[in-house]
């Protein structure tokens, strides 16, 4: 039967939850769950004595989607009826709740998934990597104060790599996906609903990326007579200028590849779209996943055969039966320029057989 969560606890499994809502989202390291039941009087149930700390695992159908432990467990009752509602978090999420903390604090000579797994052994959390994580940190530091992801993100920052939670209670260094949904969103076919959100609040005319170390030609290349480099976004059409310093070079990344960069991504982040489906998988069966690509046609949204990347999906369950939410963006605004060849990047950025696959109105980028 689709729509059945059901929440293992221990050797217990409970089911029967009225209200159900799941976000998974590589935004976010820690994906969460929240559950609630109200039961009158009358007929009453088998108790659910959830308490919060309790190692869990959530199941939409068939499928795992959180691994992890119990945040909160919330019974409420009165004359009529009483209700329990229970939230709870990927196994990850202690890494955003404590601090980090490794022996001395430092390491040397060490790739970041040696950081990552360091880290991340205390929680028994394990550490799985689908990408390249560059070339090994000469040295790296816990800054004082810091949770244990806030070390592993900033270092996965200078890497250029995703640092997500698989559902089953790893953490996945990976980077945005190319994997596309056999199902395509459609306006006026599967798609129930939409919303688009598109800012200027983080765009700039002309963005300009300063080197902070002093020239010479294996840092900066071309830049070396002066190290900076700019990038116009055409579509801000008054004066919004943005200086960026670069706290750090990429393999073979000029100061030219960084502005294209950080226009790229302020183009991809500044415009998002929200769109609801009935149910919470795809024509083919398969469970909607974040990190996929997806062909979206939507006039009220200026999409035409538009391939965009699902940044995170809300699975959600109430009186009016299934559904998920998908966040969508452009891809490029998860592409990262640190460790990607310079060659290679310009290439992607600069491809003109790329730049006129884009329709003129679905290409979100000059909105």
């Amino acid at each position: 039967m689709s729509g059945r969560a059901e929440l293992y606890v221990g050797t217990e499994i409970y089911g029967g939850w009225q209200r159900v809502s799941v976000t998974r989202s590589i935004e976010q390291i820690a994906n969460g769950f929240e559950l609630g039941v109200t039961e009158r009087w009358p007929g009453q149930s088998v108790s659910r004595p959830i308490r919060p700390g309790e190692k869990c695992s959530l199941k939409l159908d068939d499928d795992t989607v959180i691994t992890g432990h119990v945040d909160d467990a919330e019974p409420s009752f009165g004359k009529q009826a009483h209700s329990l509602t229970v939230k709870g978090r990927d196994a990850t999420g202690d890494l955003v709740d404590c601090s980090a903390i490794h022996k001395a604090g430092q390491w040397t000579n060490a790739p970041l998934d040696r950081i990552a797994r360091d880290l991340c052994a205390p929680f028994g959390i394990k550490v799985k990597v689908e990408t390249d994580v560059g070339k090994p940190f000469s040295s790296y530091n816990i800054q004082e104060g810091e949770t244990a992801f806030e070390c592993i993100e900033r270092a996965a920052r200078l890497k250029a790599v995703l640092l997500i939670s698989d559902g089953e209670g790893n953490l996945v260094i990976t980077r945005a996906g190319k994997t596309r949904a056999e199902t395509a969103l459609v306006e006026g076919e599967n798609i129930l609903d939409g919303r688009g959100q598109f800012s200027w609040k983080e765009r700039y005319s002309i963005i300009t990326v300063k080197g902070q170390e002093r020239a010479t030609d294996d840092f900066f290349g071309e830049h070396a007579a002066g190290p900076s480099a700019s990038a116009r976004d055409d579509a801000i059409t008054r004066y919004r200028p943005l200086i960026v310093l670069a706290e750090a070079h990429g393999a073979g990344a000029t100061l030219r590849d960084r502005a294209t960069w950080e226009r790229n991504v302020r183009m991809g982040r500044g415009n998002r779209g929200t769109i609801s489906v009935q149910g919470w998988r795809d024509g083919a069966g398969k469970l909607w996943q974040p990190n996929t690509l997806v062909t979206v046609t939507s006039p009220m949204l200026w999409l035409d055969q538009a391939e965009m990347l699902v940044v995170g999906c809300t699975y959600t369950l109430d009186d009016n039966g299934t559904r998920t939410t998908l966040a969508i963006a452009r891809r490029e605004a998860f592409d990262l320029v640190a460790g990607i060849g310079a060659s290679k990047l310009s290439k992607k950025l600069n491809d003109k057989e790329e730049r006129e696959k884009k329709k003129k109105g679905d290409d979100w980028s000059m909105l």
